[in-house]
């Protein structure tokens, strides 16, 4: 059987992609496309017919083109990566690749930060991390198809780029990777790496997924962003990089290290990140009110008005980087080394730049142009990223 004739029934089952007009004696073979499906990629299923006659001339030379009433348009491996890529939510999965090195070069002990046990620490929770993030958000997607085409209708799912079945694989696929990589190596699988991805895992799927559905209630809806974004991911990943490193030295195991064990340092991201995790949880769902309230998701934003959510949500944000541009300006003064107090000084006039960026980007958005709000919060997800990247000159 041809490779391209085995492409074409192999993609019948996940992507799908507008079947070629190959004329008026093959029209009636083509599938109607769903009236949801924008810019959808469905695989034009061939007549059972044709499928008995290419497999009686399975013996054929292979370069032979396929029937024309079997030609199908096979998507370009770049648009099948792009579906994937928007399908992970590349703005999440960008933060939790910033935020794992940036936390390791934070929290490793003197001297070690640059050492190789800690390099091959964080290029093996990376994937583990990414994977977690795949999942999560591919289920809730996966749960809120219908929302989805309200709200975000160009997400793959919504849209019907990506079949429901595909996506159930990939979700699937996720989680075992991630969990099976949590739980493989003899030393770099240390407890708080698993703690932290099977945390995740937990509290996401509690998050999207009946009976739960925790996202129907803002202060749930909140806590599980805030604890995971917050809580597990920082110190998760403070941790892992001090086991690894321990570990690596001979002075401790790599799944002895505790939250009572973690250097007091460890603990600034932790209630830094959290803060924004709040904030993160109360601006996502403002953009999404309409679909929200026609499906009785009674978000804050839903129960007390978009203008007041965004509000709050900025107000938080600029106050927690204005108050810690005021501590770490204090704490560049208490610096044993010049250059420490130096790092410390243009982080913490990082702080005050970003306060008045933000405040300036939000006075020329209306709480009641969803796409400008959600313009704004991508941009907040940079402001995310950025104080990861401070992170290590803070230390």
């Amino acid at each position: 059987m041809s490779a391209r004739f085995v492409l074409s029934a192999l993609l019948l089952s996940g992507v799908r992609v507008h079947a070629l007009s190959t004329g008026s004696a093959t029209s009636a073979a083509r599938p109607t496309l769903a009236p949801r499906c924008r810019r959808s990629v469905a695989v034009a299923s061939p007549p059972r017919s044709a499928l008995a006659q290419h497999s009686e001339d399975d013996s054929e030379d292979d370069s032979e083109p396929l029937p024309a009433d079997i030609a199908v348009a096979l998507p370009r491996p770049s648009s099948l990566l792009r579906v994937l890529w928007r399908f992970s939510r590349p703005h999440t999965m960008l933060g939790s690749a910033v935020c794992i090195p940036a936390l390791t070069l934070y929290a490793a002990p003197a001297g070690a930060a640059l050492s190789l046990p800690l390099l091959q620490g964080v290029l093996y929770a990376l994937p583990a991390a990414l994977l977690m993030n795949v999942y999560i958000t591919g289920l809730n997607q996966l749960l809120d198809i219908e929302i989805d085409r309200i709200n975000k209708p160009d997400l793959p799912l919504a849209s019907g780029e990506l079949s429901p079945f595909a996506g159930s694989l990939l979700v699937a696929g996720a989680l075992v990777l991630s969990l099976g990589l949590g739980w493989w190596h003899p030393w770099l699988s240390t407890n708080a790496l698993r703690i932290t991805l099977l945390g995740s895992a937990v509290l996401g799927t509690l998050y999207s997924a009946p009976p739960f559905r925790l996202k129907r209630f803002p202060l749930l809806a909140s806590a599980c962003i805030i604890t995971v974004r917050g809580a597990l991911v920082n110190w998760g990943f403070c941790a892992h990089a001090i086991s690894v490193a321990a570990a690596a030295a001979g002075s401790l195991p790599s799944a002895a290290l505790g939250w009572s064990s973690l250097p007091l340092r460890c603990w600034a991201p932790v209630g830094f990140f959290s803060l924004f995790g709040l904030v993160i949880a109360l601006l996502k769902d403002v953009p999404d009110i309409k679909g929200d309230r026609q499906f009785g998701i009674r978000s804050f934003s839903v129960r007390i008005g978009a203008a007041a959510v965004l509000r709050l949500g900025l107000n938080l944000l600029t106050t927690t980087l204005a108050l810690t541009g005021v501590a770490l300006g204090a704490a560049a003064t208490l610096a044993p080394t010049a250059a420490l107090a130096v790092r410390r000084l243009a982080v913490s006039l990082a702080c005050a730049a970003s306060v008045v960026a933000i405040r300036r980007r939000a006075a020329s958005v209306s709480p009641d142009d969803p796409p400008a709000v959600y313009a704004l919060y991508m941009e907040l997800w940079k402001y995310f990223y950025g104080a990861y990247l401070c992170l290590p000159f803070a230390r």
